[in-house]
């Protein structure tokens, strides 16, 4: 039984599936930064991401950035660079892998 402590996982997702889900990962690319917020696309659709602390990412970067869903944006916890990811690769075995285990 989870304690008060406990956080539930991150489900990875695509911006479009965002608004089922409370804790997500999502992997895109920083199309605007502002200070502390980003606007991120993964090719589904674009959301504001908004982090306490300033981020050392620019526009262009890809990135995952781990949050909670709150009302139409993401308060973001964790950004991690996925520079050297193929986005092309991932998106496909992201799809494959939904299609076996979650359809």
């Amino acid at each position: 039984m989870p304690d008060k402590f406990t956080k539930p996982p991150f489900k990875k997702v695509r911006i479009k599936e965002i608004a089922q889900e409370k804790y997500v990962s999502v992997v895109g690319a920083i199309i605007k930064k502002d200070g502390n917020d980003i606007l991120l696309d993964d090719g589904t659709g674009q959301i504001e991401v908004v982090f306490s602390d300033d981020i050392n990412f620019k526009e262009g970067d890809i990135v995952r950035v781990f949050g909670v869903y709150i009302s139409k944006s993401l308060k973001g916890e964790l950004i991690q660079d996925m520079s050297t990811l193929d986005i092309k690769l991932y998106r496909e075995s992201f799809d494959k892998i939904k299609s076996i285990y979650y359809s």
